[in-house]
């Protein structure tokens, strides 16, 4: 099977299980954009993201990161604490909702290495790993390499 072929499957073997998994959180609510903010959000250690921070990392406006957060807000994805270092500001977190898009997020990807692990021997998956690892490197995006957010679970501040 061809490359082309083979990142094709696979990207929709995981779109379905992604789809699976939020048919019954509830996460199906979600565009792409409001996704991608979240990974976004959810990619910050810490203390969360001020807006400015926020519109940075999406390489968006203030005002439409605010946009944004104001829906996910509303959508209960977000919460707003003070900021300590700057009494105007605010940090960004994600609440206990986004944080479980994180589980499931992990779910899927565990889902979709175990179904590959039962088709390859240690040796070929250890292969495997080493050259999609390799692979990755490459994928830059024209303003820059391709910022992958640490979606595993954490601990709710």
């Amino acid at each position: 099977m061809a490359l082309t072929d083979s990142l094709k499957q696979l990207e929709w073997f995981i779109w379905h299980r992604w789809r699976e998994h939020s048919r019954q959180s509830g996460s199906m609510e979600l565009t792409n954009s409001e996704l991608e903010y979240l990974y976004g959000l959810m990619s910050a250690q810490g203390q969360g993201l001020r807006l400015t921070e926020l519109a940075a990392l999406m390489q968006v406006s203030k005002a439409s990161a605010s946009t944004m957060a104001r829906k996910l807000e509303r959508q209960g994805y977000l919460r707003r604490e003070a900021c300590p270092e700057d009494a105007r500001a605010s940090r960004l977190l994600p609440t206990a909702k986004s944080l479980y898009l994180q589980k499931e997020e992990t779910s899927v990807y565990r889902e979709t290495a175990a179904a590959m692990s039962r088709e390859l021997s240690p040796a070929e998956l250890e292969q495997l790993e080493r050259l999609l690892a390799k692979a990755c490197r490459a994928l830059v995006l024209p303003q820059g390499p391709l910022p992958v957010p640490d979606l595993s679970p954490r601990k709710q501040d």
